[in-house]
């Protein structure tokens, strides 16, 4: 990893910033080791520095600790990805059921992330859209009036944040996702909650499906190395 030339402001979030691009950019493919004392050196910074951006990506999903192993890229398996879209669907589509017309203060919020959504989506800022992508589907979870399980459910999304991420990047038309979350909004904010669990779930399988093609091919390149 050669030298990164990096400005004293905010240098966890500027390493973080780095190893995130390198970490979509496939540089660093799911499943490497990312060792602190390496890295220091690399980037001719502090291991406390290293520590914290390696910190923020683990917030974002991009790594994973081990106690034992230290910090390694997040890697998905075919059946983690299957785990997450059956919880998904458990809890997403009787969250839209239970949605009330009073929930003013969440589908208002679910207007501001649509918003920067479709705004990532036009700059083609993948990973602010990815962001933006979750967060609209985290409300869903405040529905169900229970701040556990929306705590849960972020952690549990941020699982899939990379994946989601390489999807967008290899999608024919990235566009075409903002209007299923689009009608999803105007549908809960009008109470036409069945048709709108009926989109979702529509809109779920989707997801899964595209993720899945992503992984068949990043899985066969692999056994072909």
């Amino acid at each position: 990893m050669e030298l990164a030339e990096i400005n004293r402001i905010s240098v966890a979030d500027q390493v973080a910033s780095i190893l995130r691009r390198r970490i979509l950019d496939g540089e660093l493919p799911p499943g490497t080791a990312l060792q602190e004392l390496p890295m220091a050196a690399s980037f001719g910074v502090s291991r406390n520095t290293v520590r914290e951006a390696t910190r923020i990506l683990s917030l974002e999903g991009l790594l994973k600790r081990n106690a034992h192993r230290g910090v390694a890229v997040a890697q998905l398996s075919l059946e983690d990805v299957a785990e997450i879209y059956q919880l998904r669907h458990l809890l997403e589509i009787p969250a839209v059921l239970a949605a009330k017309m009073e929930d003013s203060d969440v589908l208002t919020e679910m207007r501001t992330a649509l918003e920067g959504y479709e705004k990532a989506v036009e700059g083609a800022d993948w990973v602010r859209a990815v962001r933006f992508d979750l967060h609209f589907h985290t409300l869903l979870i405040r529905f169900h009036r229970n701040r556990r399980l929306e705590s849960f459910y972020q952690k549990l999304l941020g699982e899939l944040r990379m994946g989601m991420v390489l999807v967008d990047l290899r999608h024919d038309d990235p566009g075409g996702l903002v209007p299923a979350h689009r009608r999803i909004y105007q549908l809960l904010t009008s109470g036409e909650t069945n048709q709108c669990a009926r989109l979702l779930a529509q809109h779920l399988r989707d997801s899964e499906s595209r993720l899945t093609v992503v992984m068949d091919q990043r899985i066969a390149r692999a056994a072909v190395k």
